[in-house]
């Protein structure tokens, strides 16, 4: 079906260089004949995530019965479909996930009752889509995460850059390093350090993200962000410097000319609509010389998160098939795959998430940098820095 596409889409550029209207008409409607027999096909593909979902009752029943004690488990859109692809890739992760919400995030009965909380400990697995993903959430009302305790041991280890001050987020992602661990005591459950960062790695390769969530005393939520497909995707055909990219569809909310009157370079922000949103430009990304054209922003969205992508050429929708990296670029940022054009030519796909969150960082360590070098010559700002909303 892969093939198919390309071939098609390679079909429909000769017939338009061609400049023959009815070869032009023929082709799209056989464009349009393989792209329903490309949905068939991904449907095909789609199967109930209960096929994960039904594992778990027995095995959160053996490790409670194990550790003395009482959990009840909700199953939540377990009629969500999800690539059978991905079935086995995210059935270990998820495995470790519940491991560890029962042995460190619920606690026994006794402490339960103490903090006022029911004495049975409530474990939830919730699946559903969301703009063009698949997210799967892993909740507990256990006693959370403790922030200290994993910031003492980043010290510990020496983990944590001199002065730096870490979000919530980056503290709490510091377990996914490897040999991280926070547990007392070393169980066959847990605790050893190892795992958790397999978790990553695993999730990394189906092109996901992990979010944590966490409230001291009240519960926490490990909140995993799928592609719905590692197949055929809808694409947007973009250029950055005379090279081709393509940018995933469905995570695209709209596209603009570059607003050079509403832009802070000084922070790396774009105004949009009554709010500053953090960019990246793909020319420095790429560590190409400034564009001496036009340029236009793409504004893109990744769960609540928005941010602009700055590029040289806005060209169209594609269908592209995803065709993996090499090992070689394994490490590589920002870029999730490749596929092969009409023309024969390769693109490479970028990597939203990761765009987003590159964004999200370079934003706030100017601001921060803004703000302490105002502190450092004490003078107050007439025009506040612009900030994301």
């Amino acid at each position: 079906m892969g093939e198919l596409v390309i071939s098609a889409a390679s079909s429909r550029l000769h017939a338009k260089q061609t400049a023959d209207s009815d070869m032009i008409q023929a082709v799209e409607v056989l464009s349009q004949l393989v792209e329903g027999i490309r949905d068939d096909a991904l449907n095909l593909r789609m199967v109930p995530i209960s096929e994960i979902f039904n594992r778990f009752p027995r095995m959160v029943h053996d490790v409670s019965a194990r550790l003395g004690k009482e959990i009840e488990l909700d199953l939540v859109g377990a009629d969500t479909e999800i690539d059978k692809s991905m079935i086995e890739k995210l059935t270990d992760p998820l495995m470790h996930i519940v491991r560890n919400a029962i042995d460190h995030g619920i606690e026994d009965a006794a402490s339960r009752l103490a903090q006022g909380k029911p004495a049975r400990g409530l474990l939830r697995l919730k699946a559903y889509h969301d703009t063009g993903a698949i997210v799967v959430d892993i909740s507990d009302d256990g006693r959370g995460l403790n922030k200290a305790a994993i910031l003492a041991k980043a010290l510990e280890r020496g983990l944590l850059p001199d002065g730096r001050q870490l979000s919530d987020q980056e503290i709490y992602k510091l377990i996914f390093l490897p040999g991280f661990s926070t547990a007392e005591q070393v169980s066959d459950l847990s605790g050893r350090g190892v795992g958790m960062d397999v978790v990553r790695r695993n999730i990394d390769a189906l092109r996901g993200e992990i979010e944590i969530l966490s409230s001291a005393g009240q519960g926490s939520t490990l909140r995993i962000r799928l592609p719905l497909t590692l197949a055929i995707i809808d694409g947007f055909h973009v250029e950055v410097g005379g090279s081709s990219l393509v940018l995933p569809l469905d995570m695209m909310a709209e596209c603009m000319d570059m607003p050079c009157e509403r832009i802070s370079r000084e922070t790396r922000q774009i105004w949009l609509r009554d709010s500053w949103i953090p960019y990246v430009s793909l020319r420095e990304l790429f560590s190409l010389p400034p564009c001496d054209g036009p340029e236009y922003v793409v504004v893109a969205q990744f769960g609540q998160t928005t941010a602009g992508i700055i590029v040289d050429r806005l060209v169209g929708d594609i269908q592209a098939v995803i065709k993996p990296l090499g090992t070689l670029f394994r490490s590589l940022h920002g870029i999730s795959g490749s596929t092969i054009m009409g023309n024969g030519r390769l693109a490479l796909i970028l990597d939203i998430p990761q765009l987003i969150q590159l964004a999200l960082k370079r934003e706030h360590r100017l601001v921060e940098q803004r703000q302490a070098d105002l502190t450092e010559h004490d003078i107050a700002p007439a025009n506040p820095a612009p900030r994301s909303a």
